[in-house]
């Protein structure tokens, strides 16, 4: 991973309570993905998506490790965007997985006005990319759940008859779900998705989802510049 255009964060050297190691592991999983993301696809071996997973005791120091992570990540030209599950909330688990990509479709709304030239120019890419990925209805669906992508894509129409629905089932959620990351993964940027305090998600989200998600991503052709980090407590697992 290059740093030549940013100040190297002296902060990286230190031990951040014990966890060393999995800093370690984290920074040569996203310098290897950087690597082939800025490299000729055509010579690279294919790759699959990868999966960091960290456990430790509340106070341990893996929710301060990752913001770390993601701050520098974010330096280097990652969108990095991050959730957590709440104790006593996990009726609302499936809210919080919508919640993360809705900070992912904030980020990419924000680049629009308040980012550099290209970060202006990657939100256009992502915005043509969603768009041709998803059609009307299925972008219509998606925003219900995702509100920031009307901010995104702000010609949706939320009044056509297509996008009248109660409640999406979570398998077409999953789809869609899958259907956004996959057309932002086209666009040249790794992304790392994280998700705090999985030890309090409903179980059934976390296979469906995750499970769904993971292997929708893991085999495609842009799998390379995906990241995915959870974290969880493990004395706290049921």
């Amino acid at each position: 991973m290059s740093t030549t255009a940013t100040t190297t964060p002296p902060v990286f050297g230190r031990q951040y309570h014990g966890r060393s190691k999995e800093l370690t592991q984290i920074l040569e999983v996203s310098t290897r993905l950087e690597a082939i993301s800025s490299s000729d696809s055509h010579q690279q071996p294919h790759t699959c998506a990868e999966a960091i997973f960290l456990s430790g005791r509340a106070g341990s120091g893996k929710s301060y490790l990752l913001n770390k992570c993601g701050e520098f990540l974010s330096t280097q030209g990652w969108v990095v965007v991050r959730e957590k599950f709440d104790r006593g909330l996990e009726h609302n688990s499936q809210g919080v997985v919508c919640s993360l990509f809705d900070k992912a479709a904030k980020v990419l709304a924000d680049m629009k006005v308040g980012g550099s030239r290209q970060d202006a120019e990657y939100s256009l890419r992502a915005r043509k990319a969603l768009s041709d990925s998803l059609d009307i209805a299925s972008l219509c669906y998606l925003a219900q759940v995702v509100p920031n992508l009307l901010h995104l894509i702000d010609d949706i129409d939320m009044k056509t008859p297509q996008s009248i629905e109660a409640n999406l089932s979570q398998w077409k959620l999953v789809f869609l779900l899958c259907q956004f990351l996959n057309a932002l993964l086209n666009n040249n940027r790794p992304i790392m998705l994280i998700l705090d305090d999985l030890q309090w998600a409903e179980s059934l989200i976390l296979e469906l989802v995750l499970g769904e998600l993971l292997e929708c991503v893991g085999d495609g052709e842009n799998a390379h510049r995906f990241l995915f980090v959870g974290l969880y407590r493990d004395n706290e697992v049921c």
